[in-house]
């Protein structure tokens, strides 16, 4: 590759790396990351918390179908009966 292509193409690359962030702009992503991990914790203390109530309400159907899957097949079928309303 021809030197002139090369310095070109690197004045590209620095012209197009984008813009800096600014301390509002950092605020926000520091506040966005902070979100994410709340909700990421919240996600794992559900989890628990189905693990423990499916091993006590249907042990059988969790031990088939897992936790996840057999909440869902009693989510569903509640839904078809109309009781959850």
């Amino acid at each position: 590759m021809p030197e002139e292509v090369g310095a070109a193409l690197k004045e590209a690359a620095v012209i197009s790396m984008g813009t800096e962030i600014g301390e509002l702009d950092s605020a926000n992503i520091g506040e966005l990351c902070d979100q994410v991990l709340s909700l990421s914790e919240y996600r794992a203390q559900l989890y628990d918390y189905l693990k423990r109530k499916m091993n006590t309400i249907e042990p059988n159907l969790t031990a088939m179908a897992r936790q996840l899957v057999g909440a869902r097949l009693i989510a569903l079928e509640l839904g078809s009966l109309n009781i959850a309303e």
